[in-house]
């Protein structure tokens, strides 16, 4: 009887032992019942890093100015001084995001604009890119991508035009052409004094380089 006794508490020590050994190999970022997180750190649109925690070792969400789009599958860091203005999105438009600045002029803000045009079968994203500009004061539409300018920001591709420079204001586009859609990054800044002299370098204007930052700190997902 006794051996019985000590073959059934052995087996249960094994059997005890083999579930235990299983669980801390199934669960290999918790050990003990202490979270132990793997130590691999996720770089954030600005720079900054952030590490796993929690129950599930997630990475950690980026704090601001970092802004993650997951619609667009992108993450970028936010320009200083822009907050985002939802009430200019309205459902069903190609507008995704929007965020201002103030200016000199009360009441007239910097605008950041973010917008997706999806590349429907048997289009181009150049097709998209020419129908999708026009000159705001003339209205006049852009008729040959040889009115854009190429311009390498990072390891992207991005075409950039300038569609109007009146009272002050000057409006830049650029757009980046991916698989399946076209992504469109705007400035409209205000307050530019020398709006009318035509040695003005636009992309010097302190908002634009702010687009530019914008646009260099950008991430895609996957």
């Amino acid at each position: 009887m006794k051996k019985l006794v000590a073959g059934i508490v052995l087996i249960l020590v094994l059997g005890i032992g083999s579930l235990a050994y299983r669980n801390v190999l199934e669960r290999p970022y918790q050990t003990a019942g202490v979270n132990e997180c793997q130590a691999d750190a996720k770089l954030c649109p600005d720079g900054t890093s952030m590490g796993r925690s929690g129950l599930g070792c997630s990475f950690a969400a980026c704090p601001a100015p970092n802004v993650e789009l997951d619609s667009l599958g992108i993450s970028f860091a936010l320009p200083h001084g822009y907050a985002e203005n939802k009430s200019a999105l309205t459902p069903g438009d190609d507008l995704a995001a929007a965020y201002e600045k103030p200016s000199l002029t009360q009441g007239v803000p910097h605008v950041i604009m973010l917008r997706r045009y999806p590349i429907p079968a048997g289009k181009t994203a150049n097709d998209i890119m020419l129908a999708e500009t026009s000159y705001d004061t003339s209205g006049e539409p852009v008729r040959s991508m040889s009115e854009f300018k190429q311009k390498m920001i990072g390891s992207r591709t991005y075409y950039q035009i300038t569609v109007d420079r009146f009272e002050a204001q000057v409006h830049t586009i650029y757009y980046l052409a991916r698989y399946a859609d076209v992504l469109r990054f705007e400035i409209l800044e205000r307050d530019v004094v020398n709006w009318t002299d035509p040695s003005l370098v636009v992309t010097d204007l302190p908002e634009h380089r702010a687009l530019e930052q914008f646009i260099t700190s950008l991430q895609e997902a996957g």
